[in-house]
């Protein structure tokens, strides 16, 4: 499992994009939303790699699982 953090305070500048005061748990659950998304594709485009036999993640590779997962 990747052990990773979003920064609240960047989650909290998005989140506050919407001209709307943001709770601190609604913060917390967003950052915690971002961080499954980005596991979930960096996941995908890895796998995309492998199966192309490749041992560095393309751009390519991003774009397709982007696609897949969202």
């Amino acid at each position: 499992m990747i052990v990773m953090e979003i920064p609240l305070a960047a989650a909290e500048k998005i989140l506050k994009k919407t001209n709307m005061r943001v709770s601190k748990g609604a913060v917390r659950e967003f950052a915690d939303l971002l961080e499954e998304t980005a596991v979930d594709v960096a996941s995908e485009a890895v796998a995309i790699a492998k199966s192309k036999r490749r041992a560095t993640v393309q751009l390519e590779d991003i774009m397709q699982a982007k696609r897949k997962i969202l």
